[in-house]
C-alpha cells in the first residue's frame, strides 16, 4: 500500500474468543515515516488517523522526522527516551553474528514490558485507544520488535487468540523481506558503526521469531503472575478502560 513506509499494516480483523472481531480501518502499524512519498502522505492522511504512537527515542526521531504532515494527529512520544540508543550501543560492539543478535533480542524482550519509559509510553498507547474515536497508528523504526510488543499486547486484551497475535506478529517477515530491503538495512548499520554485517546477520536483524514474543509474555507472568495483573498494576489499564477499548474496537458478533 506504501512505497516509501514498511511493514504497514492493519492489525485488525482477527476474531476473538467470543465470536467477534476486532474492527478493521482503526488500528494500523509500521516502521518509521520518513521515507513517505507524497502519495503516501496522501493515503495515509485519507485514512483520518487521529493519534500516532512513536514508540522511538529521541536521537531516532532526530535521525528520521516523520515530517509536518503528521501535525495535525495528536501524537504521542515519550523524552524519556534520551540519551544512546542500547541497539546501536550492541551493535559497535557486537561481533555482529547471529547468536549475539539473537540474545540481544532476547533480552530486549524480556525486559521492554518493564522499561519505565516503554511503561510510559504503552499506558499512553492504551489511554487513548480507551479515549479517542478516530483510527490510531502505532510505529517505531523498523516496526517489528517495540511496535510488535504493544501490538501483541491490543490483541490478547482484545481476546485475540494466541495463535492469531503470534501470527500477525510473525507477518512481519512476509511484509519487511530481506530481499527488498536487505540492503538498505545492511548499508544503514555500516553507515552509523563502520563495519557492514554479512547477510544472515542482517537477516537476524530484520526479521522476527516466536521466541522473542515468547520471551516477553513469560518474563510479564514471571514478574506479575498473568497478563491481566500487568495490564492493571504496571499500565494502569483499569477495566473500565479495557470495557471502553472493547467496546470501540471489537465489533458485533
Amino acid at each position: 500500500m506504501l512505497t516509501g513506509v514498511t511493514n504497514f499494516r492493519d492489525f485488525g480483523g482477527y476474531p476473538t474468543g467470543d465470536g467477534r472481531s476486532v474492527r478493521t480501518g482503526v488500528l494500523f502499524r509500521c516502521g518509521h515515516l520518513a521515507g513517505a512519498t507524497q502519495a503516501d502522505i496522501e493515503k495515509l492522511t485519507a485514512l483520518g488517523l487521529s493519534v500516532i504512537v512513536d514508540l522511538r527515542r529521541e536521537p531516532e526521531r532526530e535521525r528520521q522526522p516523520t515530517g509536518g504532515w503528521a501535525d495535525r494527529c495528536r501524537t504521542i512520544r515519550s523524552d524519556l527516551l534520551g540519551g544512546d540508543d542500547p541497539w546501536w550501543t550492541f551493535l559497535r560492539v557486537s561481533d555482529l553474528s547471529v547468536g549475539s543478535i539473537r540474545r540481544h533480542l532476547l533480552d530486549f524482550y524480556r525486559g521492554l514490558p518493564f522499561d519505565p519509559s516503554y511503561v510510559d509510553l504503552f499506558s499512553r498507547f492504551f489511554e487513548a485507544l480507551a479515549t479517542t474515536t478516530g483510527p490510531l497508528l502505532v510505529h517505531c523504526t523498523g516496526g517489528k520488535d517495540r511496535t510488535g510488543v504493544v501490538v501483541a499486547l491490543t490483541h490478547r486484551l482484545l481476546g485475540v487468540h494466541p495463535d492469531d497475535t503470534l501470527a500477525d506478529y510473525l507477518l512481519t517477515n512476509r511484509v519487511w523481506q530481506f530481499d527488498h530491503h536487505g540492503a538498505a538495512v545492511a548499508s544503514g548499520i555500516a553507515a552509523v558503526i563502520g563495519r557492514t554485517p554479512v547477510e544472515a546477520a542482517v537477516r537476524a536483524v530484520m526479521e522476527v521469531e516466536a521466541g522473542y514474543l515468547a520471551a516477553g509474555f513469560d518474563a510479564i507472568e514471571a514478574q506479575c503472575g498473568s497478563l491481566d495483573a500487568y495490564f492493571e498494576d504496571t499500565l494502569s489499564v483499569t477495566r473500565a478502560a479495557r470495557e471502553a477499548i472493547a467496546l470501540r474496537l471489537i465489533g458485533h458478533p
